[in-house]
C-alpha cells in the first residue's frame, strides 16, 4: 500500500531535563539523536518536515523545517504547524528524541488510516497505540481534516486559561486505537514509543544492543 503521509519530527523543546545541553546533539555511537531520527523518518520515502529551528546536524538532509503558527501549547502546537504544513493527507508524529522506528508500524497505521468508516460515523481523525488506558500521542497518525478541531479547541483552551493535553484534544472526536497486544507486535518492549530526555535514558539505549531492540 501506497503511503499517503507525511513524517513530522518535533523538536523544538528546551531540554531542560538533559543537563542544560541539546539532546538533539546527543552522540548515538557518533551520530546526533536529531539526525539519527531525521535519517530514520526520511528511509521510507515520503516527505519529512521539522517542527523547529534549523540545525547543523541537519544539515544536508532533504527536510522541510517550519515553525509553531500557535505558539504556547507544547507538542499540540508542533502538531498543528506540521499538519498546516504537510501536502500529505495524514502526518506521522516523531519527536527529535525518540530513536526507535520501525517502517512496518507506519505502514500498518496508515492501513488503518485507510480502512473506510461505516454509515454515518464521521471520518477518523487520529490512529494511535494505547498501553492500558494511556494513549500514546506519538509514533501515531493524525489526518490534516484535523486542524480546525485543533484549532478551535487551542483558541478555548487559550482563552480559559486551561492547559490543552492529546487526550483532552481527542475527547469527543473519532479516532482509531490500536490495542496494546496488537502495538506489541510491533515492539515487544514498547521501546518504540520511548523517549531519551535524559542521560540515564541516553545510557540505556546505548546499553540495548545499539538502540535495535523494540
Amino acid at each position: 500500500m501506497v503511503l499517503d503521509c507525511s513524517l513530522a519530527i518535533l523538536a523544538g523543546g528546551m531540554s531542560s531535563r538533559f543537563d542544560g545541553s541539546d539532546k538533539q546533539t546527543a552522540s548515538l555511537h557518533g551520530t546526533p539523536l536529531g539526525r539519527r531520527v531525521a535519517l530514520n523518518a526520511l528511509s521510507l520515502g515520503v516527505p519529512v518536515i521539522l517542527v523547529g529551528p534549523q540545525h547543523d546536524i541537519y544539515e544536508d538532509l532533504p527536510l522541510r523545517f517550519v515553525h509553531d503558527l500557535i505558539p504556547g501549547f507544547g507538542p499540540l502546537s508542533g502538531l498543528h504547524a506540521a499538519l498546516f504544513g504537510a501536502s500529505s493527507s495524514w502526518v506521522f508524529l516523531l519527536a527529535c528524541d525518540m530513536p526507535y522506528f520501525n517502517r512496518d508500524w507506519v505502514y500498518y497505521l496508515n492501513e488503518l488510516a485507510q480502512k473506510p468508516v461505516t454509515g454515518d460515523s464521521p471520518a477518523t481523525l487520529a490512529v494511535l497505540a494505547q498501553k492500558g488506558s494511556y494513549i500514546e500521542p506519538f509514533q501515531g497518525l493524525y489526518s490534516r481534516l484535523l486542524i480546525p478541531e485543533l484549532e478551535q479547541k487551542m483558541n478555548r483552551a487559550g482563552a480559559a486559561g486551561i492547559r490543552l493535553s492529546f487526550s483532552r484534544l481527542l475527547d469527543g472526536l473519532p479516532h482509531r486505537i490500536v490495542p496494546e497486544a496488537t502495538a506489541r507486535r510491533f515492539s515487544p518492549g514498547w521501546n518504540l514509543f520511548k523517549s531519551i530526555n535524559d542521560k540515564p535514558a541516553l545510557r540505556e539505549y546505548l546499553r540495548d544492543q545499539n538502540g535495535k531492540t523494540l
